[in-house]
């Protein structure tokens, strides 16, 4: 596969694959690229995606056909936890480079936010905690399950979220848990804060409906080692390799 190949669109009949392993709690869904979902599976509660990643998949597309059934792979590429989404991203690629069948990234936020479920019209922020007063934000208009980018997915200091939302706006997600809302903000149940795997197959559904009718594109659809993380701001790790750095050029 390259990148110059035409779009390869799979039968509505073939599988897509999804990944999700941005949040705390990982799962893997199995469905058709005409809309029906055949199963999905969470992994066990805690911070297992490298443990249960590939043996979920196994599991998954063993029970109901073999690989060659696959037509797709889409992966909840960010943002959220830099491991799991590494994990789940090079999981994604190497499946779809094997199998030479197209991969597509999704936001996580997205993901999140069509897990809410059919009830959830209106505006929406979904916020994740990044440690050290940092929360990934990224804000949304709901309308029958469609998906509206209000603003861009960005990185906000946890102090200035009061003001960023606006009143009549819900939020969900690991960053909202800890702030000080006003009355008019709806906080929305702590366990839709964990991405289904099953909505991004219906969000993978609507992008490829997009690519079929030329208004969107895909860098990773021919090539998947164009699919990489979604990142807002750099690891910890990266910070203080940073840092290190900085404090030997001075010395």
């Amino acid at each position: 596969m390259t990148d110059s190949a035409p779009l390869q669109l799979p039968e509505d009949d073939r599988w897509i694959l999804m990944i999700e392993t941005s949040q705390r709690q990982g799962s893997v869904a199995l469905g058709t690229v005409g809309g029906d979902l055949i199963e999905e599976l969470p992994f066990s509660p805690g911070l297992v995606h490298g443990k249960e990643l590939l043996p979920r998949i196994d599991e998954l597309v063993s029970k109901h056909g073999t690989r060659s059934q696959l037509g797709m792979v889409a992966v909840s590429r960010g943002p959220g936890s830099f491991t799991g989404i590494r994990i789940g991203v090079a999981a994604a690629k190497a499946i779809g480079w094997g199998l030479g069948i197209p991969t597509i990234g999704l936001s996580s936020l997205e993901c999140m936010i069509h897990g809410l479920g059919p009830d959830s019209s209106g505006r929406w922020a979904a916020i994740l905690d990044a440690s050290g007063g940092d929360r990934d934000l990224g804000i949304y208009q709901v309308d029958d399950q469609s998906i509206e980018i209000i603003e861009d997915e960005r990185a906000v200091r946890v102090e200035d979220l009061p003001t960023l939302i606006e009143a009549g706006t819900g939020v969900v997600g690991s960053g909202c848990r800890d702030v000080d809302w006003s009355k008019e903000v709806f906080v929305a149940p702590i366990d839709k804060d964990q991405p289904p795997a099953s909505s991004g197959l219906v969000l993978a559904r609507r992008k490829l409906e997009l690519l079929r009718s030329g208004s969107a594109s895909e860098e990773s659809w021919n090539n998947p080692h164009q699919l990489q993380p979604r990142y807002l701001r750099v690891s910890r790790a990266e910070e203080v390799r940073r840092k290190k750095l900085a404090e030997q050029g001075r010395q």
